[in-house]
């Protein structure tokens, strides 16, 4: 039977950790699936403990420059009194405007 876990990992950080990182777990027996977070720097493994236990996985990951629960996200830049959240809803209120323009080239300005 299946388990699933789910690793903090404050490494990861970026896209091409996410890569890295899954890239290390499926090479595991016994990994069935792996999706990995960089917006919440967690990692959920889906394996069979029967081939793979939560040690060896970690193990791979430490191996692989994400130790759980180990480490943090680098300062990209300067802080301010607003903290910084990978979570876009707690990113306080956000706008975008579309031209007029763009409207006409898309064809959904006979929609208004």
């Amino acid at each position: 039977m299946m388990e699933k876990v789910v690793l903090d990992v404050p490494l990861l950080w970026a896209d091409h950790h996410v890569l890295k990182v899954r890239q290390a777990l499926t090479q595991l027996d016994g990994v069935e699936d792996v999706y990995a977070s960089s917006a919440w720097k967690q990692v959920l493994v889906k394996y069979d403990p029967a081939k793979v236990d939560r040690a060896r996985i970690e193990q791979v990951l430490a191996q692989a420059g994400y130790p759980v629960g180990q480490g943090q996200t680098p300062i990209l830049v300067e802080p301010t009194e607003k903290r910084r959240d990978p979570r876009w809803g707690a990113m306080d209120f956000r706008m975008s405007q579309t031209y007029r323009a763009d409207l006409e080239m898309s064809g959904d300005f006979r929609k208004w």
